[in-house]
Order: C-alpha cells, then structure tokens, then sequence
C-alpha cells in the first residue's frame, strides 16, 4: 500500500510540474473535483556520482492521454491543485536513464487529498518518494 501510495504522489507531482511547465499557474483555489500536490526534488546527484542538479524529465499522462514531458533539478519547488484522475509518470535520467524506482503506473488519485512529495535517497542511494497524505 505504501508503495502505491509514494508512486501515486509522484504522479501528482510531476503532474504539477508539467503544469508548471506547461504555463498553468499554481491554482488560488481549490473545486470539488481537485486534489493539492506539492512536489520537492531533494536529491543531490553527486551522492550518486552524477551531477549535483541531478537533471530528470517526467513524462506525465492523466488518465491514458500524455500531457507533457517535465524536466525537474535539485531543490525544485511546486505546488499547485490537479483535477482527481489517474496518473502515469515516468521519470528518466539525463544522466542515468530511466529510474524504475521512480515510475508510476495507473496511480488514481481522489478529490479533495492533500499530496505531499518529496524525492530523496534511501540508504541504499536508491531514489524513492517520501509520501504523505492529508
């Protein structure tokens, strides 16, 4: 459960991020049909032996239909309201190439939540999600 929920935000949140990057800004307010996500890339690449901006693109698609591709560095902020809906986001590398660890698939997110993401390394090195839901 705690692994669909952490792929659940991350789609909410590169979501947000393709908004972002798509010229849609923060939402002031929320509908009925919303959830609030807030993303924070907080993953220093040089503890992987990569650059420290650790440089990705999230491929971002809501409900079967692709919405943009996202690029994200270190220590980026968003935070913004998304229509409820199921995500897919596939996060890649510029440098490493596709995070596994950081994909997710067919993740359906209710009205009404509150999505907080943050990426980070485990003590593993291995990249995950820190979820919490409100």
């Amino acid at each position: 459960m705690k692994k669909q929920v952490s792929r659940l935000i991350l789609a909410v949140v590169l979501m947000a991020v393709a908004f972002a990057g798509l010229g849609f800004q923060p939402a002031q307010a929320k509908s009925d049909d919303t959830f609030k996500i807030s993303v924070y890339h907080g993953i220093d690449g040089r503890r992987l032996g990569l650059s420290r901006d650790l440089p990705v693109i999230a491929s971002v698609y809501k409900d079967g239909a692709f919405l943009a591709d996202i690029p994200l560095s270190y220590k980026d902020r968003f935070t913004t309201f998304l229509p409820a809906g199921v995500y897919t986001i596939k996060v890649t590398s510029l440098e490493a190439g596709p995070l596994p660890s950081m994909t997710i698939d067919s993740a359906a997110i209710p009205a009404g939540v509150e999505v907080r993401l943050r990426a980070r390394l485990n003590p593993g090195k291995i990249p995950v999600l820190a979820v919490k839901i409100k």
